[in-house]
């Protein structure tokens, strides 16, 4: 981290010196809350060291080589804050274009125009994409389109025992293989009701069952249940169908 160090330099400092310095670079947080004197009880070495490595490594103390120390930690913070805000936009961005580009519009336009219809709307999903779907849920709601969203498994299997024709169940799920999901959408298929699923456009069970599939691109496979970026895509697409419909109401 000692950027300002030349090689030259280093190979001029004595053991005891190369000493203090790896223990400074190694613990440079707690190096902030010390004075000298707690430095050199830590490691065995007198202040008059410390001094004298200050000096060698172009310092006039060891106070301004404490400062230093909190602007390197203080610049490398910041750029780790830039490259994750950088790195969150671009994946969330191109996961977004990647969508947009397996979209099928004819596919959308069939589940509008059903959302249009007398029949009754359930979502489902676990997880986080039941707080997405949640919010979609809402977002109809608020437009008085009435729908069902499940967060309880159990229910969600009464109810699809109990669909028809005039039932439609949108099944989400990140993964396409959650096992409640899947479970789901096969009740609500032989009971004659229409499934639409959104999956990562990868094979998997619950695109198989769904009457029409709608894929999304993420990223990389869902490691991590509490990576909502993941389900920006299918948001997307949610927000999509449930902004369109809102539009031909």
């Amino acid at each position: 981290m000692f950027t300002k160090i030349g090689i030259d330099t280093i190979n001029t400092l004595t053991i005891a010196e190369l000493d203090i310095l790896r223990f400074i670079d190694n613990n440079k947080k707690e190096i902030l809350s010390m004075n000298i004197q707690d430095l050199s009880k830590t490691v065995f070495f007198s202040t008059t060291s410390i001094i004298r490595l200050c000096k060698k490594i172009g310092f006039s103390g060891f106070s301004e080589l404490k400062f230093y120390i909190k602007e390197e930690i203080n610049k490398h913070e910041e750029n780790k804050k830039e490259e994750t805000f950088e790195n969150i936009l671009n994946n969330n961005v191109e996961c977004i274009i990647e969508t947009s580009k397996l979209l099928d519009k004819t596919k959308v336009n069939e589940i509008v125009e059903m959302l249009l219809t007398p029949m009754k709307i359930h979502f489902f999903g676990k997880g986080l994409t039941s707080t997405i779907l949640d919010y979609v849920s809402k977002q109809l709601l608020t437009y008085n389109r009435s729908n069902y969203n499940y967060k309880d498994t159990h229910i969600v299997y009464l109810a699809c025992e109990s669909m028809t024709s005039n039932d439609m169940l949108i099944a989400c799920s990140l993964s396409g293989n959650t096992h409640q999901v899947v479970r789901a959408a096969q009740i609500a298929k032989s009971r004659g009701a229409k499934v639409i699923t959104i999956t990562r456009n990868t094979e998997n069970e619950l695109s198989k069952i769904g009457d029409i599939n709608l894929s999304i691109c993420t990223e990389h496979s869902p490691t991590n249940v509490s990576d909502i970026s993941s389900r920006v895509p299918m948001l997307f697409i949610l927000n999509i169908i449930a902004t369109s419909y809102i539009k031909k109401k």
